[in-house]
Parts: structure tokens; C-alpha cells; sequence
């Protein structure tokens, strides 16, 4: 368990309050809809690999590994999820179907929970430890060389999406954790490490004897892949698809010219951290659902012991309660835009955006009313 340091600011509303706005039956975790989501998307990952290593044309292929790459998104917001212990009843539940709903992503536990349920809970939006879409100042930036400053311009969107996931975060974070930040649970990382080179080699051998076996049938629609094809489509192409969307998601949910980022712990609360930093991005066409409602966010970061199948009802009461405070925004080309354009750099003393050449492009946050908190324990 991870305690969240007190916050000493004192204001009009507690992290009780807040808490108290959520609906207690939502917090309720139910195995029936756990295990059908689970199921569901086990078998859309499956099925999508599978016809974009055996389509016969490029179109069918590229058409099947989009279904996988979405059904691998639905596992890894199942496998956060479970990794809060949120997912199911069972604790031990959790952590099988974590790892599990983990492994399509080809990302390990227990370097999971230290990146994201340790430095990205608990210290939402702080400078130096949160590791999502961390923005540089000013000062940063220019005193950088000239070819960090391009990587980290190239890194926001929208041409950054592709490598952000990868490169930032998923080969230093996830995969080469460091074994000084994970210590005790550096055993169980090698363990998880082992499952997942060891699915990525399964699914290989699985999806080529598929193509092997499909040659010698009367089926006439498949063309098996090569070796070398194979591993392209059932590995790869899949993969930076899915990483595309995750760092397109991280970025909408945490990013906002309204959200505030914390100079240091010492200025952080949790109440302005969760309540205004973290948006509720509505899709078109009611298409929340498709990834179990974790772009209804703020909820999630308010209380993860609210299951993903409950977050629409918990959302919804936040927003009622703090109609001012949470941030929602439908999901437009102009909205995008409007993110790129803005949130480049940040002025932490004043907590406003910049642009690069230190002009601000969004209203100071330093003025918004600040929130008193408390200590909160989250699994």
C-alpha cells in the first residue's frame, strides 16, 4: 500500500468531500462484467492478430491489426485496472488477471505499479515525478543542446505519438526498469519480464503454425505469412499501433490548458491535482465504452478503487458535484488543435502554458482556488 503524503494547504473543500461525491455502490467490483470485458477482448486481440498474418491483401491486414491493436488497448486499461485492484474482488484475482491482461502490451507488473500506481498516483502533476507528458519550462529548454530540444519537440504531438509510448516510456520504464527504483519487487519484475518474452514467443509460434496449418485446407481466402511476415504482423504492427493510441490517450486525458502542474511535492494537493488535472474526453457517437470509459478519467484518479465498468456513474457525480473544477471536452479536430498549439511549455511559478519562444498561450492557473487534503491510501 501507498499512503499520499498530507498536503498542508487548507481551503473550502477536503479530499472527504470529494470522495464523498462519488456514489458508494460504484465502487462495488463484480466478476460477471470483469470477466465478460476480459474474455471479449482476450479474444478480439486473437482473432485480429490472426487475420493480419493470414489476409490476403495489404488492406485486410492493416484492417484486422487496427481490431488488435484496439482489443490490446482494452486489455491494458483491464490489466490498470487489476493493477489497482479494482477489477475483480479478489486481490489475488487482480494480480493474475493483471499480468495477463498485461502481457498483448508486452508490459511487465511489477514495473507497472512502480511508474504508475506509485510515481504517477501518487504524485500526480508534481515536476520530476510524475512520468506522464511531463512539459519542460522555458529555462529547460533553451539551455538544452540543440538536439534535445528537437526530441522534445518532435515527442508532442501530433508527430510524437508514435515514438512517446515506445521510446519514453515502455523500453526505460517498463521494460529496462531500473533495479534501484524497484528494489524489493525487482525478483517479481524478472519474473513478469520472463511472461512476457515468453507470450511475444508464443503468439509467434502460434500465429505461424495457424498460417502452416491453413495451407494444407481447402480454405482458399488466407495467405500465410513467412516467417519474417509473422513476426511483422503478429508482433509489431499491432504494437506500434497500440502505442500510438496510448500515448494519443495519455496525452488528451492528462494535457489541457486548464490542468495545473505542481513546481514540488511541497506545492502539491490532492484535491486540484485529481479534480483539475485530469480531463473527461467525450468520444463522437457515444464511443466511451470501446475502452471501458477510462477517458472518463478524473473519477479514476479521484478514487482507483472505482471498477472501469462503474466509472461513467462515478464520473457523472463528480461532474454535478464540481461542475467548475472537472475538465471535459469532446473529442474535435479544433479541440487537438487547440492542444498542440497550447501546451508546449510551462511556466511552473505561475502554472501557465508557453509557447516556445516564452509567450504564454494559456491563462495563469496560480489563482485557482486551492483545496485542502488529506491522507489517502491507494492500492
Amino acid at each position: 500500500m501507498h499512503t499520499v503524503a498530507e498536503s498542508s494547504t487548507v481551503g473550502r473543500t477536503t479530499t472527504a468531500d470529494v470522495l464523498r461525491a462519488i456514489p458508494e455502490r460504484t465502487r462495488r467490483r463484480r466478476y460477471l462484467p470483469a470477466l465478460a470485458m476480459f474474455g471479449i477482448d482476450y479474444l478480439g486481440a486473437f482473432l485480429g492478430t490472426a487475420g493480419a498474418c493470414l489476409a490476403p491483401t495489404w488492406i485486410g491486414r492493416i484492417i484486422f491489426a487496427v481490431v488488435a491493436a484496439f482489443s490490446i488497448g482494452g486489455l491494458f486499461i483491464i490489466g490498470h485496472d487489476a493493477a489497482h485492484s479494482s477489477f475483480v474482488p479478489s486481490r489475488r484475482g487482480n494480480r493474475i488477471l493483471a499480468r495477463l491482461a498485461f502481457l498483448p502490451a508486452y508490459v511487465p507488473l511489477a514495473s507497472w505499479r512502480y511508474n504508475h500506481n506509485v510515481r504517477h498516483h501518487r504524485f500526480l502533476r508534481v515536476r520530476g515525478e510524475d512520468v506522464v507528458w511531463q512539459p519542460w519550462s522555458y529555462e529547460e529548454y533553451w539551455a538544452a543542446p540543440r538536439w534535445q530540444r528537437a526530441y522534445y519537440r518532435l515527442l508532442r504531438p501530433p508527430l510524437g505519438l508514435p515514438f512517446y509510448w515506445t521510446v519514453h516510456n515502455w523500453l526505460p520504464r517498463f521494460l529496462l526498469a531500473d533495479r534501484s527504483r524497484l528494489r524489493s519487487e525487482w525478483k517479481q519484475f524478472q519474473v513478469d519480464r520472463a511472461c512476457v518474452a515468453a507470450y511475444a514467443f508464443f503468439v509467434f509460434g502460434a500465429m505461424f503454425a495457424l498460417g502452416r496449418a491453413v495451407e494444407h485446407t481447402a480454405w482458399s481466402w488466407p495467405r500465410p505469412s513467412s516467417a519474417v511476415e509473422t513476426l511483422i504482423w503478429a508482433l509489431v504492427v499491432p504494437y506500434l499501433m497500440w502505442s500510438f493510441l496510448i500515448g494519443f490517450v495519455d496525452f488528451v486525458q492528462h494535457t489541457h490548458p486548464r490542468s495545473v502542474w505542481f513546481g514540488s511535492i511541497e506545492e502539491w494537493d490532492y484535491v486540484t491535482a485529481n479534480l483539475r488535472s485530469s480531463t473527461h474526453i467525450v468520444l463522437p457517437l457515444h464511443l466511451n465504452g470501446l475502452w471501458h470509459h477510462i477517458l472518463e478519467h478524473a473519477a479514476h484518479h479521484v478514487d482507483p478503487r472505482v471498477p472501469l465498468y462503474e466509472l461513467s456513474k462515478a464520473q457523472e457525480a463528480l461532474e454535478t458535484a464540481y461542475p467548475d473544477d472537472v475538465l471535459v471536452e469532446r473529442l474535435t479536430p479544433a479541440f487537438l488543435w487547440r492542444l498542440w498549439k497550447t501546451c508546449r511549455l510551462y511556466d511552473f511559478t505561475n502554472r501557465q502554458w508557453l509557447n516556445y519562444d516564452g509567450t504564454p498561450t494559456a491563462p495563469s492557473q496560480r489563482s485557482a482556488p486551492r483545496f485542502s487534503g488529506c491522507a489517502v491510501t491507494m492500492p
